[in-house]
């Protein structure tokens, strides 16, 4: 199995960095053990060097070679598998972040993912000069390039705002766009488009895709003891066979069959 570490950003980068986290294969001749990597609502750089990363989602299977990298959000739960002498350092970017470093249109990245040079052909020739091998020089690096275009925006607000509103409803009956519009002061129309937009994802999208990352919180902590109904109920499903579908859908199981160990989850929840 792959070395896993995660590393926090640092200060008031923090409110576009969530974190560094590593996978370091970089000396075992071996492919990995697969682990399941599941939606977050967040965008990822990634940095790979060595022989590369097997992505596998329920709809194709590809290798991602050395290189470096903008992944966009992904929906369901992804199988990883690192390839011998290798390793991989993500930059975990919350979703109103990305729209403040590129013009690339975010809403085709859903499910995807693209070349940096694409992305950012400044910031990517400022990467490829360094060894992105050493997490400790990419996260000065990272931070160092990154100041010029972490600046609040019209648009990245929004987002935040609109995440903000979700994460304080988690447990609630799910909200509707009619709840955003309102909470924003823009019309239904607006929200959906712009969202979509600039994230790849729909508002309801979103939520549900938030709301199952702090379900399967409890569900780890509770060392899968707790009653799934009163799971389910809850987080605001209204009834079992409405949450194990919802949960079905994103976690490619059954509630009842899941293991921790399965999966790559942040150390600290």
């Amino acid at each position: 199995m792959f070395n896993y570490k995660e590393i926090t950003a640092a200060g008031s980068i923090n409110n576009y960095i969530r974190k560094f986290w590593v996978l370091d294969h970089s000396s075992s001749p071996l492919y990995s053990d697969a682990k399941y990597a599941l939606p977050n609502g967040c965008f990822t750089i990634a940095f790979i060097s060595g022989g590369g990363v097997i992505l596998d989602s329920a709809k194709k299977k590809e290798t991602v070679t050395s290189g470096i990298y903008l992944i966009g959000q992904i929906t369901k739960r992804l199988k990883v598998v690192v390839r011998p002498y290798t390793k991989a350092i993500m930059v975990q970017l919350p979703a109103w972040s990305p729209s403040l470093i590129t013009k690339f249109p975010l809403s085709e990245l859903t499910g995807q993912l693209v070349d940096f040079g694409m992305v950012n052909k400044a910031l990517y020739k400022a990467f490829s000069n360094i060894d992105i091998t050493d997490e400790h020089l990419l996260i000065s690096k990272v931070y160092m390039e990154l100041e010029n275009y972490l600046y609040e925006s019209h648009d990245s607000s929004f987002i935040k705002n609109t995440i903000r509103l979700f994460t304080a409803n988690l447990t609630d009956a799910p909200l509707k766009i009619s709840d955003i519009a309102l909470n924003t002061g823009y019309s239904k129309r607006y929200v959906e488009k712009k969202f979509n937009l600039l994230t790849g994802l729909s508002p309801k999208e979103m939520y549900s895709i938030l709301r199952m990352r702090s379900l399967v919180q409890t569900l780890h902590k509770s060392d899968n003891e707790m009653s799934l109904t009163k799971l389910g109920f809850e987080f605001g499903y209204f009834d079992q066979s409405h949450f194990i579908k919802a949960y079905t859908n994103i976690m490619g199981s059954l509630p009842k069959k899941f293991s921790a160990q399965e999966y790559i989850l942040p150390v600290n929840f």
